[in-house]
């Protein structure tokens, strides 16, 4: 097929039709996200694997506007979680003759968790290899055409230069996004581990969540989406050179981490952090009995009792991480804002730090239903990484809800700030 075969004019409807500036009546309010792999992937059986492992896939076609043009594209389309407002938030693999592109819908922060999710996900069905990665990760707002993972994919795949991108009227969307999970899984934690690692380290770290109030699901490394997908705890046992769940785990462990984990200059990573909504727990060693002892620094650092508290929901309302990500100070304030969605707010505090490479955790969580106030504390966590030199600011958004009609007060870490929950 000629590398332009793809590539069509097209006479734009006026729903798409280009704009020198976004209008204030349709702001972009989420976006895109997108990694490049090496290598080709067959979509019919991705699509079957994942459907296989309980996510819901299709083939679409799927087309990137730009100016002059479209470009018009095969992709196995797959759901990674729901909107506030009920819509299906998307992830797409793109398979090319060269080259792979896993794109994912995300938030107007442009959070690289869900594509790291599906990434995750991809490569625990054995359809990508997350170490082949050439590229991203790339965002891009919704309203820019084609997202810039799609523009450099076209590069590298079709050896095509696209046309001038445009802003294309694309509403819909909340300014916050988490994934919706079962009540039924509300309390528990899903355990993935090879056999070697679940024999070995499991049952002690089963009898400390559990001591700590948090239930426990042991599960395969083939079962590793299912656990992304349904539960609010992940816990891996075993690095990403792991036999079984080191695919899964790869996109989620710093490569510098993962580098002093492989040679053995760094014994055992503990690593927690939420991923788009979903607390990822890495606990890894350099051979099996150091991650027997990463579990055990796990327990004598008092994560069991931390993540139970992060889990609970006073008074029927709960309290969650969506996202939380440090980045150097450059124009951005420190304070908290909220806007509601339905039933929920979302709350985006913004903390100064001496760097960035550090997240927030919930250290505690309260409820006056009588005043109408949810007081949260969090903690700040340093990232296992060498960071670079810069002042930091930690930006943390929370999911905080299902909250009664009227006005209430949220307070982060002291501040204080207003939404209004309309009946």
């Amino acid at each position: 097929m000629p590398r332009r075969a793809a590539i069509a004019a097209l006479t734009l409807p006026l729903i798409l039709l280009p704009q020198a500036t976004p209008s204030l009546a349709c702001p972009p309010t989420g976006g895109y996200v997108g990694s490049i792999f090496s290598g080709t992937v067959d979509a019919e059986q991705a699509m079957e694997v994942l459907r296989e492992a309980g996510v819901r896939a299709s083939i679409v076609n799927v087309t990137f506007p730009y100016l002059g043009g479209v470009l018009k594209l095969r992709a196995v389309e797959f759901v990674m979680g729901r909107w506030p407002d009920g819509r299906p938030l998307r992830a797409y693999i793109i398979p090319g003759r060269r080259v792979t592109l896993v794109l994912s819908e995300t938030s107007a922060s442009l959070d690289a968790g869900w594509l790291r999710l599906a990434t995750s996900i991809l490569a625990s069905v054995g359809v990508l290899d997350p170490s082949t990665s050439v590229a991203g990760p790339l965002a891009s707002p919704n309203n820019e055409s084609p997202p810039e993972a799609v523009v450099r994919w076209a590069e590298l795949e079709m050896s095509i230069e696209l046309g001038e991108k445009i802003l294309v009227w694309k509403c819909g969307g909340p300014l916050g996004v988490a994934p919706t999970l079962p009540s039924l899984w509300g309390g528990v934690a899903a355990v993935v581990a090879n056999e070697i690692d679940a024999n070995i380290s499991y049952p002690l770290l089963r009898s400390a969540l559990e001591g700590a109030g948090l239930n426990t699901v042991l599960l395969p490394p083939e079962r590793a989406a299912e656990a992304l997908l349904r539960y609010p705890i992940v816990i891996f046992l075993g690095g990403h050179l792991a036999p079984g769940t080191g695919p899964a785990v790869w996109p989620f462990v710093d490569p510098t981490a993962a580098q002093e984990l492989a040679t053995g200059e760094t014994p055992r990573l503990v690593q927690v952090e939420s991923v788009s909504g979903v607390t990822i727990v890495v606990l890894a060693g350099a051979d099996r009995w150091e991650t027997r002892g990463a579990v055990e620094e796990f327990i004598s650092q008092g994560w069991p009792e931390r993540l139970a508290t992060a889990l609970a929901c006073p008074g029927g309302v709960c309290v969650r991480i969506v996202s939380s990500s440090g980045s150097c100070a450059v124009g951005e304030g420190i304070g908290v804002a909220a806007s509601v969605e339905g039933e929920y707010a979302f709350v985006t505090y913004r903390e100064g730090g001496p760097n960035p490479c550090a997240f927030h955790v919930i250290s505690s969580v309260s409820v006056s239903a009588s005043s109408r106030t949810v007081e949260v504390t969090l903690a700040l966590e340093r990232k296992p990484v060498i960071c670079i030199q810069c002042v930091g600011v930690i930006t943390t958004t929370l999911q905080i809800g299902p909250l009664e009609p009227g006005e209430w007060t949220i307070v982060v870490n002291g501040r204080p700030v207003s939404v209004v929950i309309q009946s």
